[in-house]
């Protein structure tokens, strides 16, 4: 092989892996902007938000899921939203806020810490936090209940789940026992 072929196919390599990650940035940025509202079958008895940055493979918004089902199931009217959407720069009038990260660089995503730093307390609100995590001493739930704790916010809960960043357990039994810890 000549020295301009071993160039043109590292070159198709770069452009092909920049195209990859540009359109999952365009993916998740996307997703970061989405918000719902979960009614329980039957009567109120809270309001909950749960604000994420679905990262790159969308983990963090498939634990945001499973915690909504949860709260749902005891009563709790849920705000799903991504930390770009505009529901979430008001968090007044919720009884439970909760914050979902992945972990990059040992740290949560920067949409997640600026969020956190805008924050206004609303007063009586309690907090939760989760993050994906990519090994044990990445722990970005960490920062991010210090960084609540800092607006005098009461945190209840601040869990890693999984060795990983790109993926939230199927195991719902372990974010049914995040929403019983947050509301005990």
């Amino acid at each position: 092989m000549s020295i301009w072929t071993i160039i043109g196919i590292v070159v198709g390599i770069i452009v092909i892996i920049i195209i990859i990650l540009v359109a999952a940035y365009l993916v998740s940025n996307s997703r970061s902007s989405d918000s719902e509202t979960i009614k329980p079958d039957g009567s109120i008895t809270g309001k909950a938000i749960i604000v994420y940055d679905p990262g790159l493979s969308g983990g963090t918004k498939t634990a945001a899921n499973y915690i909504a089902e949860d709260l749902k199931s005891k009563g709790y009217e849920v705000k799903l939203a991504g930390v770009r959407s505009s529901d979430v720069a008001d968090i007044s009038g919720y009884d439970i806020l909760i914050v979902g990260s992945p972990t990059y660089g040992a740290k949560p995503t920067g949409p997640i810490t600026s969020y956190l730093e805008g924050l206004k307390n609303p007063g009586n609100i309690t907090a939760g936090v989760y993050a994906l995590a990519g090994s044990d001493t990445q722990d970005s739930n960490v920062i991010m209940a210090e960084m609540l704790k800092n607006k005098s916010i009461t945190v209840k809960i601040s869990v890693k789940y999984g060795g990983s960043a790109f993926g939230a357990s199927a195991d719902r039994n372990q974010y049914a026992e995040f929403v019983s810890q947050l509301l005990a």
